[in-house]
């Protein structure tokens, strides 16, 4: 199927978000992220998917930003944080152990005043350690209300919320936005596993990963595919993996059968 262009299914789809999730039409998928080294599941990124009727299966790349300029990113991305949390504590209960459990937000919800207050709710409703919970934000949050922001980041790290920073190496100042969010891990984008035989490319994902444990961070890389990549990229110094050399994104029934 042709991809639709944003306009036209913003026109149609944009402001169908809030009553896509009263109806049940979004869902949740977890893509499991592992360790390099000792092959174990560390924990799980979640995804929002959506399933629209007369429309069929909608892509992420198609509806996450009709929900970030219509303003249903804020709804939307609440709706999967919940979700998460909550299905990350059931697991824990089953499986009698911790992982994180990660989620994207954006710089639109980031820069809510009470966006911090919000999510120490949700912990405290679906009874999730604060230290389970990874937010992943990308650098595209420079480009908002910056002080509220790092108001909402420095409030939820000192509760022992974790974040990630998405897609580490694709923006134009990526060096310098490190010292100025706290951090706990760099997500290294696929673009890099894509290029390995490179030995340029080699070379700027182990500086990449020595920079990584100089700020005491771990790293985590995207779109790991195949065996080789996995142990060429342990080789440099990576810690963990995601792609589909272990999984695409699956439904938490599916999801749980990496940690049991």
């Amino acid at each position: 199927m042709l991809m639709r262009t944003k306009s036209s299914l913003e026109r149609s789809l944009g402001l169908d978000i809030s009553r896509g999730l009263e109806a049940g039409e979004f869902s949740v998928y977890y893509q499991p992220q592992w360790d390099l080294f000792s092959k174990s599941v560390t924990g799980f990124e979640a995804l929002a998917r959506w399933h629209a009727p007369g429309y069929g299966q909608i892509s992420p790349s198609e509806f996450i930003p009709i929900a970030e300029s219509t303003g249903g990113i804020k709804e939307l991305g609440e709706w999967v944080l919940l979700t998460a949390c909550g299905q990350a504590k059931r697991w824990q209960k089953i499986v009698k152990q911790p992982f994180l459990i990660s989620v994207n937000v954006s710089g639109h919800q980031l820069e809510q005043k009470d966006f911090a207050s919000r999510i120490i709710t949700m912990l405290s409703i679906t009874g999730l350690a604060p230290e389970h919970l990874e937010l992943e934000i990308t650098e595209s949050v420079f480009l908002h209300n910056l002080p509220a922001i790092l108001h909402s980041l420095t409030c939820l790290r000192e509760e022992g919320v974790r974040f990630a920073l998405d897609d580490f190496g694709m923006g134009y100042s990526s060096i310098h936005h490190l010292s100025r969010l706290p951090l706990d891990c760099l997500k290294i984008d696929q673009s890099f596993v894509r290029a390995l035989d490179s030995g340029q490319t080699r070379t700027v994902i182990k500086a990449m990963a020595n920079l990584a444990g100089e700020l005491g961070m771990r790293t985590v890389v995207e779109g790991v595919q195949n065996e080789s990549e996995e142990f060429n990229l342990w080789q440099l110094g990576l810690n963990q993996g995601q792609g589909y050399k272990l999984s695409p994104p699956v439904s938490a029934e599916k999801a749980i059968g990496f940690i049991i």
